[in-house]
């Protein structure tokens, strides 16, 4: 390729958004707390689940045993979600690892199980 000539002039060039000063619209509402978020809906989907993601704490290894009945037990859990009771799963069109470790782990904070609460702090805990 060869640069003889002088690119055209792009948007970006005009500087008519780019670096200049905007008023956002929602800045006042997210600065204060009030902003509302697409989560907090509820009455969109009313009892909506909650899940959080267990990742892996190591980098590579091979699952043993995951334990799972204290977890199931806890208040608002409504299901546990592991390589042994979610189905066959793949990796997927984008991913270069099982999207649920077992019994083998891929990558550091690999997906090893999800817990389903009827609460976010409830599947997190």
């Amino acid at each position: 390729m060869k640069f003889t000539t002088a690119a055209t002039t792009n948007p970006i060039d005009r500087q008519r958004y780019v670096g200049q000063p905007l008023d956002r619209i929602d800045g006042p509402l997210k600065c204060t707390g009030m902003a509302p978020y697409a989560y907090e809906h509820h009455k969109e989907v009313p009892n909506a689940a909650h899940g959080f993601v267990v990742g892996s704490s190591i980098a590579k290894g091979r699952i043993a045993s995951v334990e799972i009945e204290a977890a199931r037990r806890a208040p608002g859990v409504l299901a546990v979600v592991t390589a042994a009771n979610a189905g066959k799963l793949g990796k997927g069109d984008m991913n270069v690892a099982h999207l649920l470790a077992g019994p083998k782990i891929e990558h550091y904070h690999q997906a090893v199980a999800l817990v389903v609460a009827e609460t976010f702090e409830q599947a997190r805990a």
